[in-house]
Parts: structure tokens; C-alpha cells; sequence
């Protein structure tokens, strides 16, 4: 099992933008990112994604995280498997 602060870091900088990027459309708004939550059936760009502080949240469904998070919904995988998987990209 990863250490809290293995995890901190993980969430700090692996690169929320690039992730879910990679799964919908992100427009730029004023401070965040925009689109169709990923998590439910949305059109209204219900999901926000927060450069600045590397999170999301749907305001459809109320889903939000970090990095994490998202790669455990998306995936469909336990904590320790995202943890894993993003470790490789962060630590690289």
C-alpha cells in the first residue's frame, strides 16, 4: 500500500487536464476546463476540471476528485490499482 504522502503527490502532480482529456472534450472557461460528465449521461458541460488546483468535480452528478478519483470511475479499479497506474506516469 502506497504512503499518504506518495499519494499527496500523486494527486499534486499527475495531470488532471492530460487524463481526462484523453476521455471527453474540454473547453476553457474562465478559470477551469468544461465538458459532458463522463460519470453520467450529460450535454449541459455539467464537468469542471480545475487547472489550478488538479480537480474535478460534475455538478450534474456530484461526482469529484483528483487524479485518482478519476482514473478509479473511469477505469473502473480499485484505489491501489489507480495509485499504481499513475505512479508509473508521475515517477517516471
Amino acid at each position: 500500500m502506497a504512503s499518504e504522502n506518495i499519494i499527496a503527490h500523486i494527486q499534486a502532480h499527475a495531470d488532471l487536464v492530460g487524463i481526462s482529456s484523453k476521455v471527453i472534450n474540454l473547453t476553457a472557461g474562465r478559470r477551469t476546463l468544461r465538458g459532458d460528465c463522463p460519470f453520467h449521461k450529460d450535454q449541459a458541460n455539467s464537468f469542471m476540471v480545475s487547472p489550478e488546483k488538479n480537480i474535478f468535480k460534475c455538478f450534474g452528478c456530484g461526482k469529484e476528485g483528483g487524479p485518482i478519483e478519476f482514473v478509479m470511475d473511469i477505469e473502473q479499479i480499485t484505489h491501489a490499482q489507480a495509485v499504481e497506474k499513475l505512479a508509473s506516469v508521475v515517477f517516471k
